[in-house]
């Protein structure tokens, strides 16, 4: 099977012409321009399938669902392991038209972006708290396990955010859940 993937209709339609290999062979390649990419804009969707979200953001950014697509695509970023990440997000402000790379980068930005989905809110409250206990470890406060197990069961971003902010200031663990 041959697979083409292209950014116009029209290349699409004439990618998917068949090609005479030689006697007896013929190979009809799949050809995929914008037309046939679905439009993944649930984040739900986009984590479940990461690929075929950045496919979507690159073939519909620019279009009525542009927004809803590059929202989606960038919760799918953030859950992906990191080398994943950086390579999709890398990819993607390379080859997204001008106006759909600058939102991109502004929900990339800290703090710009507020998850939608349970799933996404889940792993962003888990790398917080991760990120709390990072912090007390090297400004050497005590950190029972019963206090240790509470941090890492945060289910809450804005709470483990909170947490994150009072880790730099506190001296006893108390003071971080006051």
């Amino acid at each position: 099977m041959l697979l083409v993937l292209t950014p116009s209709n029209k290349v699409a339609a004439w990618a998917a012409k068949p090609i005479v290999m030689g006697p007896g062979s013929v190979t009809t390649p799949y050809a995929v321009g914008p037309g046939l990419m679905p439009v993944i804009r649930s984040d739900a969707e986009a984590i479940a399938m990461p690929e075929m979200a950045v496919l979507s953001a690159l073939a519909h950014a620019d279009g009525s669902a542009g927004i809803e697509v590059l929202e989606a695509v960038y919760a799918s970023l953030v859950s992906l392991d990191d080398q994943r990440g950086r390579i999709y997000s890398d990819y993607l402000v390379t080859a997204l038209p001008e106006a759909a790379r600058k939102h991109l980068e502004e929900l990339m930005a800290v703090g710009t972006y507020k998850y939608k989905s349970d799933f996404a809110r889940k792993h962003q409250a888990e790398a917080k708290a991760e990120g709390v206990l990072k912090v007390l470890a090297r400004r050497k406060v005590t950190v029972p396990e019963e206090a240790r197990e509470r941090i890492l069961a945060c289910l809450d971003p804005e709470l483990a955010d909170v947490w994150f902010d009072r880790a730099f200031e506190i001296t006893t663990i108390d003071e971080l859940f006051a």
